[in-house]
């Protein structure tokens, strides 16, 4: 998801950085990258060399930074007991920031809650998680709001949105769950809903964006209405900050 949203940004002349903090290092394959690249921030970071040299920029104009290809054992030594990386990592990327500039992150939930990434969770203006409407995935969804505190704090602060990916409309669970989640979420809950289209399967194999693959599928025109929604909402936040 943070590949496309960082390419429908681009669309709309909006300069995007997009950061892959997964060791699975999976974002670079959206922006062309070739599978045996193994350059990222933190592989040059474990090496003792510049982070910020591991940056590209995808043939269709968005600039990324890559994690990088690493061993289990070294990313648990990396940045699961130790948050020096994370936050040199942080404090680097703020201190190239422009205030034009678009830094997407794209991470995994349990970072939200590990308490050496809690500076860098902070650091951010808005967290997005992503939740498929399906049974199984709300029942985890509950169990996460009674149990997960971390979670449930930046709920409290509004800095938290959810966005529900795979919508199925034409099913009737589909649309039970949206309306569902609607109701309990409120405004947490992004308005755009993100429908399933295999077209989104189809350009990750083509190692590239749904813009670029098929920019008049369902898919191309639920992100780029996802796109203009940050816009407006940041631009709102703005103004009342």
């Amino acid at each position: 998801m943070t590949a496309n949203l960082a390419q429908s940004l681009v669309k709309i002349n909006k300069p995007v950085l997009a950061i892959d903090v997964s060791a699975e290092n999976l974002l670079r394959l959206h922006f062309g990258t070739p599978y045996d690249e193994n350059d990222g921030w933190a592989v040059r970071m474990m090496g003792g060399s510049l982070w910020n040299e591991a940056g590209f920029s995808s043939p269709q104009g968005v600039d990324f930074l890559p994690y990088g290809q690493s061993n289990e054992i070294l990313h648990q030594s990396f940045t699961q007991t130790n948050n020096q990386p994370i936050n040199d990592l942080n404090q680097g990327l703020l201190s190239v920031f422009e205030p034009s500039q678009w830094q997407l992150f794209h991470g995994e939930f349990w970072q939200i809650s590990t308490p050496v990434w809690q500076d860098f969770i902070a650091s951010m203006d808005m967290i997005f998680v992503v939740i498929k409407a399906d049974a199984m995935n709300y029942a985890v969804l509950q169990s996460l709001f009674e149990h997960n505190h971390v979670l449930r704090e930046l709920m409290d602060n509004d800095k938290i949105r959810f966005i529900l990916n795979q919508y199925q409309p034409e099913t009737e669970i589909g649309r039970d769950l949206a309306l569902v989640l609607k109701q309990e979420l409120k405004t947490l809950l992004v308005p755009v809903l993100m429908h399933q289209d295999t077209a989104l399967i189809e350009c990750a194999a083509n190692l590239t964006t749904i813009q670029h693959y098929s920019p008049i599928s369902q898919a191309a025109k639920d992100y780029q209405a996802l796109a203009f929604w940050c816009v407006s909402a940041f631009s709102s936040s703005a103004e009342q900050g």
